[in-house]
């Protein structure tokens, strides 16, 4: 028997006979291991023994779920390779593995659509390595296993154990795709918003079975997931699942490339899911992290999806904790599909806060608020609830509440905003867009804290100006928000030689942050604001803010 097929034999053997003992389902992993001894067993390399002169053993040994990890700590000579693999039960139905320096640096992953994945890691390389294998389908035992070998002899190992890509393979592939960043800037114009990049791999792709990609979600945050394929497949199909294996949402299928958004107002892990029509080839997966407050200026067209409450209302309600003042009940029930339900309301002058809370298994909610001569006063949409501000006169309005992909539980609660700015009241869309802004990035908790507002009068072919001063060692953070007849906003500072130090494009609301860095000197600039299209009026509010 060849010296790898006899090191996979000894792996499964071990797992199964972990399968079959009487002590339960989980056999005591070593934490910590060097090559030929693993702490707390006999010595491995009396049953392991190789003809050349590497050693295999077998790191760890769990159970669990998708989503559960078993990981070890190795020692790898600076001078020699190693070749990871984890392996698991029948009932485990593909597994993901992955390889860390201690410093966090990536050395390795293969996240391929089976449950015998493989890496090589060769130097340079750190001297400890950090091996993590993750269930990313079905249940059961996982074993992860290495074995080091000479420089020489990495390439015949690594045929022999079936690793995909060698060392840097997915880095030297990615920097000569074709016009791979020409691509990502012109789809993240499509999208607008500010994004962050968070991971950018390529992954094999075979019709045959789906290529998965695990990724985490931040409070109150998006995640743009973009593919773009190589020429060997056609017709992808991508979706989003959430924790549980429910499908959030998938990409359109027009062109090759696909994208989607998926938002959640909570911590969250996602999983992607990629399966081509035809052809065994690659794709680039760029996953991206929105910044903070530019939820708003996501392009409505683009195919965006919220995770949804997985809790009762109660429970949702008591998420929302300290982000808002304690309100009165206005109304509760069932929101159906296809069905809008509305709610008549008093509402008392100067500034409130509307929350509609919805609960499992509600997906989505769209809603609108309506004055008593039509006139839309503020209207918000979410994956499980939604905040709504009012600014205006007492009055009566009408909350008009729609559930967007499934039925559920909601509750309607209103708080009151005492001593807002009195302009909010004079322009009340505008208002409830500026809030919603600040709050949504944490600069405000309620309307009254959002200080001094300036009002501009703005349109295509005229600027809306004001003058800014930014004392030295500090931030100014400009929010923006337009009211009804116009659409598309454009916010630019700037500096006093008639440079240009921000420019932003947002849809009905914008920010921008300018700092005074320069030692001794403070900064004067110019705010310049038009709109797109048609004419309207305009909310500024600015803040001083330190720059850590």
């Amino acid at each position: 028997m060849r010296w790898g097929t006899r090191f996979l034999v000894l792996v499964m053997a071990l797992v199964l006979a972990a399968c079959r003992s009487g002590t339960g389902a989980k056999t005591a992993p070593a934490r910590n291991a060097t090559f030929g001894k693993v702490a707390g067993k006999p010595d491995a390399t009396k049953w392991m023994r190789l003809p050349a002169q590497g050693n295999a053993q077998v790191l760890a040994v769990e159970a669990g779920v998708a989503g559960d990890r078993v990981s070890a700590l190795l020692e790898v000579p600076e001078t020699d390779c190693a070749v990871l693999i984890a392996r698991g039960t029948g009932s485990v139905d593909d597994v993901d593995l992955f390889a860390y320096g201690e410093d966090g640096a990536v050395l390795g992953s293969d996240e391929g659509s089976d449950k015998a994945p493989a890496l090589l890691v060769c130097p340079p390389h750190p001297r400890r390595v950090f091996v993590s294998a993750r269930i990313a389908a079905g249940h059961g035992l996982v074993a992860i296993g290495a074995q080091r070998v000479p420089v020489k002899e990495a390439e015949k190992a690594a045929g022999l154990y079936g690793v995909r890509h060698r060392p840097g393979e997915i880095a030297r592939r990615l920097s000569v795709w074709p016009g791979l960043d020409e691509q990502i800037e012109q789809h993240r114009r499509s999208v607008g918003a500010k994004w962050v990049d968070v991971r950018r791999v390529a992954v094999p792709l075979d019709s045959r079975m789906p290529t998965r990609v695990s990724a985490s979600i931040e409070p109150d945050r998006c995640l743009d997931v973009f593919v773009l394929p190589s020429d060997d497949v056609g017709y992808l199909d991508v979706a989003v699942m959430d924790e549980r294996g429910s499908i959030v949402g998938r990409a359109q299928t027009a062109g090759r490339n696909r994208n989607l958004i998926v938002c959640s107002p909570v911590q969250s892990g996602v999983t992607v899911e990629i399966r081509p029509h035809s052809g065994i080839g690659l794709a680039v997966i760029m996953l991206s992290r929105s910044t903070e407050g530019s939820e708003p200026d996501i392009d409505a067209r683009a195919p965006r999806y919220d995770l949804f409450p997985t809790g009762t209302v109660d429970e949702t309600r008591d998420k929302l904790g300290a982000r808002r003042r304690p309100g009165r009940k206005l109304g509760a029930g069932t929101l159906e599909v296809g069905r809008r339900s509305s709610l008549e309301l008093d509402l008392p002058a100067g500034c409130v806060r509307i929350d509609v809370i919805g609960g499992e298994p509600l997906r989505g909610v769209d809603t609108w608020l309506w004055s008593a001569d039509g006139s839309l006063l503020a209207s918000e949409r979410g994956g499980g609830r939604a905040a709504l501000f009012a600014c205006g006169k007492a009055g009566k309005a009408r909350l008009d509440i729609e559930a967007l992909t499934r039925s559920g539980p909601y509750a309607v609660e209103i708080s009151n905003e005492p001593e807002a700015p009195k302009q909010l009241g004079e322009n009340p869309l505008a208002a409830s867009r500026l809030i919603a802004r600040m709050v949504s990035r944490g600069l405000i908790n309620s309307a009254p804290e959002i200080g001094a507002v300036h009002q501009l009068e703005l349109e295509p072919a005229k600027l809306g100006m004001l003058d800014l001063k930014i004392p030295v060692g500090r931030c100014l953070d400009v929010n923006v928000a337009i009211g009804a007849g116009a659409s598309g906003v454009e916010l630019r500072v700037v500096g006093p030689q008639g440079d240009e130090l921000s420019l932003l494009r947002g849809s009905t609301s914008g920010h921008t942050r300018v700092c005074a860095l320069r030692v001794g000197q403070t900064l004067e600039a110019r705010l310049e604001l038009r709109v797109l299209s048609g004419n309207t009026r305009a909310l500024v509010a600015t803040r001083l803010i330190d720059p850590r």
